[in-house]
């Protein structure tokens, strides 16, 4: 499973998530979109594997609230199916 996460985030594009993000109710401001995408493709295996504490603290200080509430909301869900 791993590997085609790997692979699926290798070729993710800032276009991608930003249409994720519209379907799951999220408009990302231009700075959002870059910084998520960032974040993704360094710590992804941080983020499905280890403790990401640090990670959403850095996040938490660079997006909106509703933005950063709305990241959280979705980890935990796609998280819980992993």
């Amino acid at each position: 499973m791993k590997f085609v996460i790997q692979k699926y985030i290798e070729n993710l594009t800032e276009e991608e998530l930003e249409e994720f993000a519209l379907k799951e109710g999220i408009k990302l401001l231009d700075e959002e979109k870059k910084v998520l995408y960032v974040y993704i493709k360094n710590y992804w295996e941080t983020l499905l594997e280890k403790d990401s504490t640090f990670i959403f603290e850095k996040l938490k200080e660079k997006l909106q609230p509703k933005t950063y509430e709305k990241v959280i909301e979705l980890y935990n869900k796609y998280k819980k199916k992993n």
